[in-house]
C-alpha cells in the first residue's frame, strides 16, 4: 500500500518562500537540513500542518542556482475563507491570478495565486 506524503518545489529563496508558506497557510517548520556536494549541494526545509497530520510541503534551494520556471506544478490547499487566504498572500508578496469565484455544483469557492516566485497555488473553500 502507499500513500501520497509530500510535494517538493525548488526555491531560489528559502527563507522568504518559508516565511511565505506560513503566513498565508500556517505551514510550520518541521525540519532544515543540508546535503550533497559542490553545485549539487542543497539546502531543505520540511514544512507541514500546526496539526501535524497531511502531507509536508519540502521547499528546496541548490547552490548551483538552477530552478525550474514556476509553473511545474499547482499546489492545492483547503482554506477556512478563500478571500481572507487572498488578501493574506497579497499581503505577503504573492499574488492573486484569478480572483475568489464560487463553484456552486462543486460546493465550492475557488481562487488561484502565485507564491512570491511564481509558483502556482489553487485555494478551495468547501461550502
Amino acid at each position: 500500500m502507499s500513500s501520497f506524503v509530500f510535494t517538493k518545489i525548488v526555491v531560489d529563496d528559502l527563507d522568504a518562500q518559508a516565511s511565505f508558506y506560513a503566513a498565508v497557510f500556517g505551514q510550520v517548520v518541521r525540519h532544515r537540513f543540508s546535503g550533497g556536494e559542490g553545485l549539487r549541494a542543497f539546502e531543505e526545509i520540511v514544512m507541514g500542518s500546526a496539526a501535524g497530520d497531511g502531507p509536508s510541503l519540502l521547499l528546496i534551494h541548490y547552490a548551483d542556482g538552477a530552478t525550474p520556471h514556476p509553473g511545474e506544478a499547482v499546489l492545492g490547499f483547503t482554506v477556512a475563507d478563500v478571500e481572507e487566504t487572498a488578501c493574506a498572500a497579497r499581503a505577503a508578496g504573492g499574488t492573486v491570478r484569478s480572483e475568489p469565484r464560487s463553484m456552486p455544483a462543486g460546493g465550492m469557492k475557488v481562487a488561484e495565486l502565485a507564491d512570491p516566485e511564481g509558483h502556482l497555488l489553487e485555494i478551495v473553500q468547501h461550502l
